[in-house]
């Protein structure tokens, strides 16, 4: 996809999770730093900022992903896979069903199955962390008719894209 697609696509696709319940009733919003051609999720931050919720975002420590507290006062490096990360900040403890996670993925398919890069680390957070809610952005052409799956792979709740809710 082109630049202007990406960039009409997430749009499309963040007024669509904007309008979620899932959005309106979190007070804590797990976001992802877009690399490559993902959905730019980041255009949800003013709406987070505006309506007084908290914006997180994640950092690879060893094997593990956390999420830290974002503010206007926040620094960011380079950090695992050349993605911008938090440099520091408050670490989130237990997401609890206040949490929205909002991840990507490589490919879905209509009933939630996701393949993320490889590394586990939504599957291995959200499995200890099974009380928030889960949101996947994704284009419609990362929908596949089918994918394999295993056991620990965690479904998003739901899946949107800039043409439908799954």
């Amino acid at each position: 996809m082109n630049s202007e697609q990406v960039s009409a696509f997430s749009e499309q696709i963040c007024s669509k999770i904007r309008n979620t319940s899932e959005f309106s009733e979190a007070q804590n919003i797990c976001l992802y730093s877009p690399i490559n051609n993902e959905v730019d999720v980041m255009l949800l931050k003013q709406d987070i900022i505006k309506c007084g919720k908290n914006m997180w975002l994640p950092k690879v420590v060893g094997k593990e992903m956390i999420f830290i507290l974002v503010d206007e006062n926040t620094e960011f490096e380079c950090g695992s896979f050349g993605i911008k990360e938090p440099k520091s900040g408050k670490i989130l403890e237990k997401a609890d069903n206040s949490f929205l996670v909002i991840m990507p993925g490589s490919v879905f398919t209509s009933d939630r199955k996701r393949i993320g890069y490889g590394g586990g680390y939504y599957d291995r957070f959200l499995s200890e962390n099974s009380d928030c809610k889960k949101l996947a952005a994704a284009y419609e052409i990362q929908i596949a008719d089918d994918i394999p799956s295993e056991n620990h792979d965690i479904r998003p709740d739901k899946i949107i894209t800039e043409n439908s809710i799954y």
